[in-house]
C-alpha cells in the first residue's frame, strides 16, 4: 500500500524498501541501502526489504523483515518484469500496510522514489555514447540494444513511474539526477528533494591513510614516495571509462606512474589494450576487494572518467580517505569536488589532455594539505547526517 494508513507510534515508522538486489558487496545502491536499513533499525523503526536476494545481509532482529521475491528467471527482461509484478503484490499483501514504501529501482508501488541508478533514459544514452567514438557505430548499437525486450520494458516502467496518478515524492541523489528528471519527465520542483549519498566517515578516514598507506604501497613496490599511483575503481568498465583511463596512463609512459584498476573480473579486453598502449607493466588489475579503503589510502589520485554516474560512492569514499579525484561532469558526485583544490573536473571521458593537466596540477600540490582538504570537503556527508535527513523527510511526509 502506498498511502500511509497506519497511526504511527511517536517515534516509530513502518518502512518498506524495494530493490532488485540486497547484497551490499554488489554495488553502490545495495551498500547504501544496507547502511540506511541499519541506521533506521538503530533508531527503532520497523524495516521491511523486498528483494530477490540478500536475506542474510542483516542479522535477524525483531524489527527487521526480509521478503524474498520469487521471479521467473528464464530471460533477464522476464526476470525484471516478474520482479515488478511479484514485489508489488507482496507489498500490498502485508498486513496494515506501510508508512513509507521506497523504491530504489524499477517498481510502481511506492510513495517515495529514489532512482539510485539515475534516469534510465540518460543512462541508456550515455551507455550508447560509451560504446564507440563513431556516431554510425553507435546508431547501429542503439538499434540492436532496442531489439532486446529488456530495454523497451525499462523505458516503459520508468515512464509509468513518473506518470502515476498519485505521484511519489522523489529523493534525488544529485543535481545531475534532478536535471535529467526535469529534462525527460518535467518533474515539478515540489516533488523533488535533493539528498546526496553519504559515506561512512569512520571507515573511510585519514586514519586509514596514516596507518595503511605504506603497507599497501609495498605490495606495488611503490615504497619510494616519488612513485605515484593512479587508481580506477568500478564494475562497468565501459561506462566508467576504463579505456580512457588507460589512455591517460599512456601519456605518462616512462615516468614514475603506476595504475591500479579495481573492479570486474572481465578485464581481458582491457589488459590487451594496456599491452597495446605499452603500459601493461605499470598496470595492476584486481577484482572486487573487501577493503577498498586500503587502496584509497595507497593511491595518489582516483581517476573516474565515467560516461554516467548519478552520484558515485567511490568518489565520496576516496575524498573521505583524503584522496583527490579526477572525474567528469557526467558524474553527480563531481558536484562535490572543488575543481583545482580537491580534484579536477573534465567535460567528457575522452578529454585526455585535460586529465593530464589535472594529474600534473594535483601532484604538484602538497600531499598532506591536499589530503586534509579532500577529507574535509565531504565532512557534511557522513552517513549518519545524511540518514538523519532522510528520517526527517519520512516523518515530514507521514505527519504532514
Amino acid at each position: 500500500m502506498t498511502e500511509p494508513k497506519l497511526k504511527p507510534k511517536p517515534h516509530q515508522l513502518k518502512i518498506a524498501f524495494n530493490i532488485d538486489h540486497f547484497e551490499p558487496q554488489r554495488g553502490g545502491a545495495e551498500r547504501y541501502l544496507y547502511n540506511l536499513v541499519k541506521y533506521l533499525l538503530c533508531r527503532g523503526h520497523e524495516v521491511h526489504v523486498f528483494s530477490m536476494d540478500g536475506e542474510t545481509s542483516v542479522q535477524p532482529e525483531p524489527n527487521f523483515v526480509f521478503h524474498k521475491v520469487k521471479v521467473l528467471g528464464w530471460f533477464r527482461w522476464l526476470k525484471s518484469l516478474s520482479f515488478v509484478v511479484m514485489s508489488s503484490r507482496e507489498i500490498k499483501k502485508c498486513s496494515g500496510g506501510f508508512h513509507i514504501v521506497q523504491v530504489l529501482g524499477k517498481n510502481l508501488t511506492m510513495n517515495v522514489f529514489q532512482p539510485h541508478g539515475g534516469s534510465h533514459r540518460a543512462s541508456f544514452r550515455q551507455n550508447i555514447k560509451a560504446f564507440s567514438p563513431s556516431k554510425i557505430i553507435r546508431s547501429f548499437y542503439a538499434f540492436f540494444r532496442f531489439l532486446d525486450p529488456k530495454q523497451p520494458l525499462f523505458f516503459i516502467i520508468e515512464w509509468l513511474q513518473f506518470h502515476k496518478k498519485k505521484q511519489p515524492q522523489i529523493l534525488a541523489i544529485s543535481k545531475t539526477v534532478i536535471s535529467d528528471l526535469k529534462k525527460y519527465y518535467k518533474v515539478s520542483d515540489s516533488k523533488i528533494h535533493l539528498i546526496y549519498n553519504g559515506v561512512d566517515r569512520k571507515r573511510f578516514s585519514l586514519d586509514v591513510r596514516r596507518n595503511r598507506r605504506d603497507i599497501i604501497r609495498k605490495k606495488f613496490n611503490a615504497v619510494n614516495s616519488q612513485t605515484k599511483i593512479l587508481l580506477f575503481a568500478g564494475h562497468n568498465f565501459k561506462l566508467k571509462g576504463l579505456r580512457y583511463f588507460l589512455e591517460l596512463i599512456s601519456r605518462f609512459k616512462g615516468e614514475n606512474i603506476m595504475a591500479c584498476i579495481i573492479g570486474s573480473a572481465k578485464a581481458a579486453k582491457y589488459k590487451r589494450l594496456a599491452d597495446k598502449l605499452g603500459v601493461k607493466d605499470c598496470c595492476v588489475f584486481l577484482e572486487s576487494i573487501d577493503k577498498i579503503e586500503d587502496y584509497y589510502s595507497a593511491a595518489d589520485i582516483l581517476v573516474q572518467p565515467t560516461f554516467y554516474d548519478p552520484c558515485s560512492l567511490v568518489v565520496l569514499e576516496a575524498l573521505s580517505c583524503g584522496l583527490p579525484v579526477i572525474t567528469t561532469r557526467c558524474n553527480g558526485a563531481g558536484e562535490l569536488v572543488k575543481h583545482g583544490e580537491t580534484g579536477f573536473i573534465v567535460d567528457e571521458p575522452y578529454c585526455i589532455a585535460e586529465m593530464v593537466d589535472g594529474v600534473n596540477l594535483l601532484l604538484r600540490q602538497d600531499a598532506r594539505e591536499l589530503a586534509e582538504s579532500a577529507n574535509q570537503s565531504v565532512s557534511w556527508f557522513d552517513n549518519e547526517t545524511v540518514f538523519e535527513s532522510i528520517e526527517k523527510f519520512y516523518k515530514k511526509l507521514v505527519f504532514k
